[in-house]
């Protein structure tokens, strides 16, 4: 109809998987987070890849708070022999349906462990992929910029199937591998004039804040970059929704405070 508004080309997507111990404390973290960007006024879609197996209750709750639900089949995992391999995260693996997800022009994956503190929507800027390096060899799969394209994913299927290298089995190995270049390439600087570049980057420290950091002078203080985005890639049981972190990791209470304000206390 006139006037109203046209499909978003941009989206905010997450992932939800069955089969671990913490599946419901992810499910919550993951509508907090979407929530929050609600709040800081996102001009993007919100979308989380869900499992087929996801309880029909969580995928209701999700879309009644105005995300778009994808259900996906699993991803096979085909390290799951390594030796190193960690089994929860057996099905990581399923952040490569980002890439189909092509009725937009650019996806910012993330992981349900972060908290926003600004609107980052200047990151629809960024090019083909881009990602936060906090180790400093190592690209962070916790958020990162991508361009869909059913050529990228059917390939990404096929490096699978034939057993590309993967050093920890899961989405972080994968990705390290399939851009093995990306520590070389420049820093992401959005344009002013808000067109989006092509190639890959590197994205600011700020986009991705080891929540550890904080602690160095008990404020944030990255130069590189928006500090706009803080996240905990701690062990799983420190996670900032659990009540017994915050006296190693008191900054999880700003995470609870998130909570409180977008969601609430009873679901």
């Amino acid at each position: 109809a006139v006037g109203e508004p046209g499909p978003r080309r941009h989206a905010y997507a997450a992932m939800m998987y069955m089969g671990t111990p913490r599946d419901y404390e992810f499910y919550v973290a993951t509508r907090v987070m979407m929530r929050s960007l609600r709040g800081f006024g996102a001009d993007a879609d919100r979308v989380v890849i869900a499992s087929l197996d996801v309880p029909p209750r969580w995928v209701q709750a999700l879309k009644d708070d105005g995300v778009k639900v994808v259900s996906v089949d699993n991803l096979k995992n085909p390290y799951e022999k390594q030796d190193n391999f960690n089994s929860r995260f057996k099905l990581t693996l399923n952040k490569l349906y980002a890439w189909s997800l092509v009725s937009y022009d650019r996806v910012v994956m993330l992981d349900s462990d972060n908290m926003f503190l600004q609107n980052t929507d200047e990151l629809f800027q960024c090019g083909h992929f881009c990602a936060v390096f906090i180790n400093p060899c190592i690209f962070h799969t916790g958020l990162f910029v991508l361009k869909p394209s059913m050529d990228v994913f059917k390939n990404m299927l096929h490096e699978l199937a034939v057993g590309r290298e993967n050093p920890d089995g899961a989405d972080q190995g994968f990705l390290a591998s399939y851009f093995p270049d990306l520590l070389d390439q420049p820093m992401f600087h959005p344009p002013a004039n808000g067109t989006k570049l092509d190639g890959n980057y590197r994205l600011p420290l700020g986009y991705q804040m080891d929540a550890s950091y904080y602690y160095l002078k008990l404020r944030w203080s990255i130069p590189c970059g928006p500090n706009s985005v803080v996240t905990f890639p701690s062990a799983p049981w420190m996670k900032p929704w659990y009540w017994w972190s915050w006296p190693v990791l008191p900054l999880g209470l700003s995470w609870h405070e998130q909570r409180r304000e977008n969601l609430g206390w009873g679901l």
